[in-house]
């Protein structure tokens, strides 16, 4: 399972939102996380005062023996 962290910045690099998705369910499949995240991205990029949006993937691996 995913976690997302979106962050807008402003023209000074200075962090201004900040959204964390701690993970996206769906049961059947119905669309791509990316889709998800894109959307979130776009709406904070039309935001006055946001200079540019980053979006980062975190997954963790459990290995069971």
């Amino acid at each position: 399972m995913a976690y997302y962290q979106i962050t807008a910045r402003n023209a000074s690099v200075l962090p201004v939102v900040s959204v964390s998705i701690g993970s996206i369910d769906q049961e059947p499949h119905v669309v791509d996380d990316i889709v998800i995240v894109n959307a979130i991205r776009n709406c904070l990029a039309g935001v006055s005062g946001v200079d540019s949006v980053v979006a980062q993937k975190y997954e963790q691996v459990i290995t069971v023996i």
